[in-house]
């Protein structure tokens, strides 16, 4: 039996740097490209980052905001549907509440906010795996050969930590993974969709191993 034609995605990850005075962060080269292509037939597709600025993003500072603006086109020849996972790193340190200028307890934070575009993507599922929070995305629309999505969201903020809260040494990574099945039974919710794909996926790799 023919097996049911699936492709995972991943790109956008962003290594971080804390400088030694704690009042800046240094993002590594940028990783726009895509890489961990998985195809089965002729579902392919394309994860882009158009504004993801390499050059601004080498210092970033508490509260800054950067430009991320993931993206997903399909370039396979099949109708697919579409989800994206976004991995924010976790920590337990102070901040500065913006508004009362005051720090904050400490406690685990996400070090970096986003706002999704929630009237086209659907959140499926939020789990704290491993030191992230881990979001799960579903596009509320088939995606036909040659159309891409809407970005998830614009930018993220870095939250306004205070100095010396993050280590000087330690990476922190924001990975982006894009997850596209062929088009599934439209009876079917976004859930069992995506549930469908991590089937799909695991019987391949199974398979292949």
């Amino acid at each position: 039996m023919k097996r049911k034609k699936y492709l995972l995605v991943a790109a956008g990850a962003m290594g971080i740097l804390i400088s030694a005075g704690g009042t800046a962060a240094y993002l590594s080269k940028s990783v726009n490209e895509v890489k961990n292509v998985f195809t089965a037939g002729s579902v392919k597709a394309q994860l882009i980052e158009a504004n993801w600025d390499a050059a601004l993003a080498l210092r970033a500072y508490p509260g800054q905001k950067l430009k991320k603006d993931p993206v997903v086109q399909n370039t396979g020849e099949n109708d697919a549907n579409v989800f994206l996972e976004v991995n924010i790193p976790m920590q337990s340190i102070l901040v500065l509440d913006t508004v009362t200028g005051k720090k904050t307890q400490k406690e685990n934070r996400e070090l970096f906010i986003f706002q999704a575009d929630e009237t086209k993507w659907t959140l499926l599922s939020k789990e704290g795996v491993e030191g992230n929070r881990k979001y799960i995305y579903g596009y509320k629309s088939v995606l036909k050969p040659g159309e891409a999505t809407v970005p998830l969201f614009q930018e993220i903020v870095m939250v306004p930590y205070l100095e010396g809260e993050l280590d000087t040494e330690k990476s922190y990574n924001v990975p982006v993974i894009a997850s596209v099945i062929q088009k599934q039974d439209s009876s079917k919710t976004m859930k069992e969709v995506y549930q469908e794909y991590l089937r799909q996926s695991d019987v391949d790799q199974k398979e292949e191993g």
